[in-house]
């Protein structure tokens, strides 16, 4: 028996009932390609931050392949120059809060490594920069960073040897480094040093707060692929009025919300492929990415594009269950059934239990599971923290749950009030659904950023350092140099830098016994009697003397070491390169009461020894770190740079220190800010979804306001009216995500082992941007409900 045709055979009812339903779709004229347009702009931005999201793992692990190539310091070479070994020295500076990475590289043989992005070594005194040094040298009002980086530039560091295209890095050719003087000896570059793992509460930090950008946006998406029109109710009523079934225009909608999810689709990535190539120019804390860093790991980004069509399916088919479709028209229905309480606080108990099992895990920090006490935190791995976030994720459903019934049993004990406050109460009697869907998105970001900023405080107090208060110290610069010259002579040049009122400088180093087995306490600082009286109070000096300076407020042991009794032989601590120096100690070590307010830096206990010139042999200083202690007048314009300027033409291997810097980690700020990007991304997200909504129920709504209308009621009444019917659900909603968000951000700040602390100034700022977003969503759909109270919303086909 022969095949029947192939125009004869049948094809999958369910395909080609999707398929008619694109085609209805894409023929829906002027008013179904505006829905649709619509539509895939709000799946695209969703798309496009997913696909972000997505890139994160492959970001992370590019930037710490750029690391490995950058550790170039960490273990040194070959003891003597061979023909592929170079001398490579740190050369790092700061201007204007703007962290400069340097190096100074000196070839030893004709087969020496390049540095990476280099295709030859700069000569002696000239260097090759970075495009963002190069542009931050050009800029006339940088003065001074030309000032203090007068070389000639020969060559541009490519991307190789960067971590970013916005890091500031600049590499100097040498010609007098050595390994006395600090300079390390390498025959390659890149270091694979042991993996330091982020803090464990910035891997919480970072794993919550993307849970709780992300989960607005399943929100919006959803909203977005239910967005219908009027053209798709008549045509799926014309079409039961032609013999389809039920569930054929449940299925030809889903087609129709299919279209709309895969152009959103393409949007997205064209979104993602756009600004992959635009973040090349964003710096976020001095980190910056390259374009071809920014890839999405291959699962999660077919997980995305998968999971998009079938939620714009899904969701569809959910709300065409509530959707009665006759020949005569399309009716939306809301059930008369009060909402169950069980199951959602089940959600929000159940996510309790999650972080609950989480902090009963044991990890790397505590392998053996014991009590949490205020060192040991379980949650301190990234499994941990999956945990913890995947809890967060259930109390926000929780929260998103609540919202509807919350609303329902408010509503149904309204009562009184204006007329436009009865119409909004009534109406919202008969189907709070709607309107509690439609800021459901808000009251979950809310929730989240409120947790999420619980959360930045605490931690954000443990990377706040005291900053000390050096008024009416003597000092308030360090300035460290290489081991070579001398310290005297230094202090005598920066006291002649503009803005520098005086210094003092000497060399400090530390002692162990002659094993090197057992470090002593004491800072041993070696200087002429004049420089040594600027720290104690000395009965009298001559070279030769030694004097001990008690430092804390119990001088002693520290960390289990002990001071250095008088007599004792010592060994300088080992700087490679140098032959560590074995000595004896004066006999005689006489106590020398420290002077107050003259070093903020001394802040630990243990002794300062302090060393004349002829009390240690001339090798005694080798290798050892030369310090200039300076004290600020003010007088120059930008003493701090001006200072670090003069410091880096005396030796670009120099480090000038703030004593009373207050630092915090840059990695801390990266997170910090990236974070606060994406929820100010995801908020916008979330007031589209919110005008979708809105947009949507004023559709639904024509005829009932055609018909008040027709009877009298005033314009005013009835923009009201609209108004109080997002003002309730949204007050009660605010209400809601301020108290779970609360309740997060305590549960998460007891999982990182913080201190219960809220700043009741951020939440209120949230919830008043909330609010203001959803009254501008509103006022923006007043023209909409002006349009719809004519005579012809009461047509009706």
């Amino acid at each position: 028996m022969s095949a029947p045709p192939a125009r004869d055979q049948v094809r999958s009812p369910l395909l080609a009932q999707f398929a008619l339903g694109a085609r209805l779709a894409l023929g829906g004229g002027r008013e179904g390609w505006g829905r649709l347009l619509l539509t895939a702009a709000g799946v695209g931005l969703g798309v496009a931050l997913l696909l972000f999201t997505a890139s994160f793992p492959g970001i992370v692990q590019h930037r710490n392949q750029r690391l490995y190539l950058q550790n170039d310091t960490f273990d040194d070479g070959p003891a003597t120059p061979t023909g592929q070994s170079v001398l490579v020295a740190d050369a790092d500076t700061k201007y204007r809060d703007t962290p400069i990475r340097g190096r100074v590289v000196q070839p030893e043989g004709p087969q020496a490594s390049v540095p990476p992005g280099l295709a030859a070594f700069p000569g002696p005194g000239r260097m090759a920069v970075s495009p963002a040094l190069a542009d931050l040298l050009d800029e006339p009002a940088n003065r001074l960073l030309r000032e203090r980086l007068p070389y000639p530039v020969t060559g541009t560091i490519g991307p190789d040897g960067l971590l970013g295209p916005g890091q500031y890095s600049f590499v100097l050719g040498g010609s007098e480094l050595s390994v006395a003087s600090g300079a390390h000896r390498i025959t390659e570059y890149g270091h694979l040093a042991p993996p330091k793992p982020m803090d464990p509460r910035l891997v919480l930090l970072n794993v919550v707060g993307l849970t709780v950008m992300l989960a607005p946006v399943g929100v919006f998406l959803a909203a977005a692929a239910r967005f219908g029109g009027e053209r798709r109710d008549r045509r799926l009523a014309a079409l039961r009025l032609a013999g389809a079934d039920r569930r054929m225009t449940a299925r030809l909608a889903a087609g129709e919300s299919l279209v709309g999810s895969m152009l959103g689709l393409v949007t997205g990535v064209a979104l993602f492929l756009i600004g992959r190539q635009l973040i090349e120019r964003l710096t976020v804390a001095g980190f910056s990415f390259y374009a071809s860093d920014v890839s999405p790991q291959p699962l999660s980004a077919v997980a995305v594009i998968l999971a998009v069509p079938v939620l714009a399916v899904g969701v569809t088919l959910l709300a065409m269950r509530r959707v009665t479709v006759d020949p005569l028209g399309v009716v939306r229905r809301s059930g008369s059934d009060r909402r169950r309480l069980w199951w959602r606080l089940a959600l929000l108990v159940l996510g309790l239990l999650v972080i609950g099992a989480a902090m009963a895990l044991p990890s790397g920090y505590n392998p053996a599971g014991d009590a949490r006490d205020e060192l040991l935190n379980p949650v301190q791995d990234t499994r941990g923290s999956l945990l913890v976030s995947f809890g967060v994720l259930l109390m926000l459903a929780a929260v998103c749950t609540l919202l509807p019934w919350l609303v329902e049993a408010v509503i149904r004990r309204a009562d009184g009030g204006g007329l436009s406050w009865q119409l909004a109460v009534r109406r919202l009697q008969l189907g709070a659904g709607p309107a509690a869907t439609a800021v459901t998105g808000v009251v979950v970001t809310v929730a989240g950023a409120i947790a999420l900023q619980t959360l930045f405080m605490g931690v954000g107090q443990t990377y706040r350092l005291a900053e000390p208060d050096t008024t009416g110290y003597r000092f308030q610069q360090r300035v460290q140099f290489p081991a070579a010259g001398s310290a005297t002579e230094l202090a005598a040049r920066l006291g002649r830098s503009p803005g520098v009122a005086r210094a003092a400088g000497f060399i400090e180093l530390n002692v162990t016994d002659p094993s090197g087995e057992t470090w002593y306490s004491d800072t041993v600082r070696i200087a002429d009697c004049a420089t040594l009286a600027q720290f104690a109070a000395l009965p009298g000096c001559r070279d030769g003397d030694a004097f001990a300076s008690p430092i804390g407020d119990e001088p002693g042991v520290r960390y289990g070491d002990r001071p250095v009794p008088a007599g004792a032989r010592v060994r300088a601590e080992r700087t490679p390169g140098a032959e560590a120096a074995v000595w004896t100690m004066p006999g005689v070590i006489t106590p020398a009461p420290r002077l107050s307010r003259v070093d903020p830096g001394i802040a630990y206990s243990g002794n300062l020894l302090l060393l004349t010139p002829g009390a240690v042999p001339p090798e005694a200083a080798n290798g050892q770190r030369r310090v200039v202690l300076v004290a600020m007048d003010g007088a120059a314009a930008e003493p701090l740079e001006q200072l670090t300027t003069d410091v880096m033409v005396l030796s670009p291997q120099a480090r000038t220190v703030s004593l009373s810097e207050n630092g915090q980690d840059h990695t801390y700020l990266a997170v910090k800010r990236v974070l606060t990007a994406g929820a100010g991304l995801t908020l916008l997200l979330v007031t589209l979804s919110l005008l979708v909504g809105q947009l949507e129920r004023l559709r639904e709504q024509r005829r009932i306001l055609g018909v008040l209308y027709a009877f009298g009621t005033r314009r005013r009444v009835l923009a009201l009216s609209v108004l109080w019917q997002t003002a309730i659900p949204m007050a009660l909603g605010l209400a809601l995500a301020a108290a779970g968000g609360l309740l997060m951000g305590a549960v998460l700040q007891y999982t990182a082992g913080l201190d219960f602390s809220v700043e009741w100034s951020s939440m209120l700022a949230l919830s008043g941007a909330a609010a203001a977003s959803v009254l501008l969503v509103t006022l923006a759909g007043l023209p909409l409900v002006l349009r719809l109270m004519r005579p012809d919303a009461l047509r009706y086909e």
